[in-house]
């Protein structure tokens, strides 16, 4: 799988004589990066934006950003971030995986449950099909259960409110740190 970079531009940079139609191709620049060796399923960004991690066909591979070299690989279903920097890895629904900055592995994690799925930021989210628990990054305490189907979540950029989404309305939380 090829990966490229675009560099997006705003429409002003433009002269005021050039005008762009509706679903007309806008001139960008196209950067190629390298390959990946797997198909992506998922491709996500640290928060610091050095380095870029792909996961697809049961493995992850976590890239540095600029140059495209590999730092870490392994197996994975799932693979989410902190806001730190930190990252957890689901290989299946009985074990989850936690790997501090460095990339080594930090603490090896089995549920009681069966983990549908995972979610990062301020901290690292579990879910079943009818409940989510929260658990703090660095000693996996749990924080907090809320008994819910959650379809998806977001944190806000300051690490204090989330957003848990569900079929059809959504809460919003905060996280007193």
């Amino acid at each position: 799988m090829e990966i490229v970079a675009m560099y997006l531009i705003s429409l002003s940079a433009f002269t005021a004589d050039y005008e762009v139609s509706d679903g007309e191709r806008l001139p960008l620049a196209v950067k190629e990066l390298g390959t990946c060796d797997l198909y992506p399923q998922s491709l996500k960004h640290n928060p610091n934006g050095r380095f870029v991690v792909v996961c697809g066909e049961g493995e992850y591979i976590i890239y540095t950003a600029l140059a495209w070299r590999n730092r870490s690989f392994g197996s994975a279903l799932e693979i989410v971030w902190s806001s730190e920097g930190e990252y957890a890895v689901r290989e299946s629904t009985s074990k989850i995986k936690i790997f501090n900055k460095s990339f080594q592995e930090k603490k090896n994690i089995r549920p009681t449950f069966s983990v549908e799925r995972i979610f990062g930021g301020s901290l690292l989210a579990m879910c079943s099909n009818d409940f989510i628990c929260f658990y703090d990054w660095a000693e996996c305490r749990l924080i907090q259960r809320i008994d819910v189907n959650v379809k998806n979540l977001y944190w806000a950029d300051s690490g204090d409110l989330v957003t848990v989404a569900i079929d059809s309305s959504f809460y919003i939380l905060k996280y007193n740190v």
